[in-house]
C-alpha cells in the first residue's frame, strides 16, 4: 500500500492501492473508492455486456496512471468479441 503505490505499480500513490488482473477466465480489480476499497471479480468476464464494456473502456482509456501493458493486453483479448473493440493502435 505504501512503497508499492508510490511508483504507481500498485495504485496510483501511496494510501490508494490498485490491482487489475485477467487470465482466461477471471478479471480481477481492486481499487480505493471515496469511502472504501472497490473489488471486482467476474468469472468468464466475455459473457457479461457490462464488463466488456468497462474493459474497452479500460483498454482506451489514456492517463499516466494507466498500465499500459495490461491496456493493450485486454485490447487483443476483446478484438473480434463485441462488434465496438477497438484497439489502441486502431485509434
Amino acid at each position: 500500500m505504501g512503497r508499492g503505490a508510490a511508483s504507481a505499480f500498485l495504485g496510483i500513490h501511496a494510501g490508494h492501492p490498485g490491482f487489475a488482473m485477467m487470465a482466461s477466465s477471471v478479471y480481477v480489480n481492486a481499487s480505493t473508492g471515496e469511502i472504501g476499497v472497490d473489488v471486482i471479480a467476474v468469472g468468464h468476464p466475455e459473457r457479461s455486456e457490462n464488463i466488456l464494456q468497462y474493459l474497452e473502456w479500460f483498454a482506451l482509456r489514456d492517463s499516466p496512471y494507466s498500465d499500459r501493458q495490461l491496456q493493450e493486453w485486454i485490447a487483443v483479448r476483446l478484438t473480434g468479441r463485441t462488434p465496438s473493440a477497438v484497439s489502441r493502435s486502431d485509434r
